[in-house]
């Protein structure tokens, strides 16, 4: 089993992490987390000149905060932290595609993303254990 974690450095995201840890071990999966830096909205953005600097790096330790949670609660599960910038949704789903994952957990901003992920049918057994973190859950039946 392949669980990813659309992680954005929130608590549900740093919950959503922890517990995508803990399932991958009890079901001898692996976990893969991805950061998604959203560089589209400082196209044309003008109005405080340093901001996109400030958000970058900000978005940095976020990263640092997950490769942190992963080493000291990750201990015997393969996990593994990716990070990228452009449109949040379109980069998870193609991720989440392209790594062929089987149990997708989002932190409330992204729930849109478990909508629009048309694979994807509602996560079975993690659902209730997700909802109550207010994680949005989603586990893929075909590809």
């Amino acid at each position: 089993m392949k669980i990813m974690v659309a992680y954005d450095g929130t608590l549900q995201a740093k919950e959503a992490l922890v517990y995508g840890m803990r399932k991958a071990k009890e079901k001898g999966g692996e976990l893969v987390a991805l950061h998604v830096f959203n560089s589209p909205l400082f196209v044309d953005y003008d109005a405080t000149p340093d901001a996109e600097s400030i958000a970058r790096a900000e978005s940095a330790r976020f990263v640092e905060e997950a490769r942190t949670i992963i080493r000291e609660k990750g201990t015997g599960v393969k996990a593994s932290l990716f990070s990228t910038e452009g449109n949040p949704e379109k980069e998870v789903i193609g991720f989440a595609k392209a790594e062929k994952v089987d149990v997708l957990l989002c932190p409330p901003k992204f729930k849109g993303i478990i909508a629009n992920y048309r694979k994807a049918l509602g996560a079975l057994d993690l659902a209730s254990e997700a909802e109550q973190m207010n994680v949005a859950a989603v586990e893929v039946t075909s590809r």
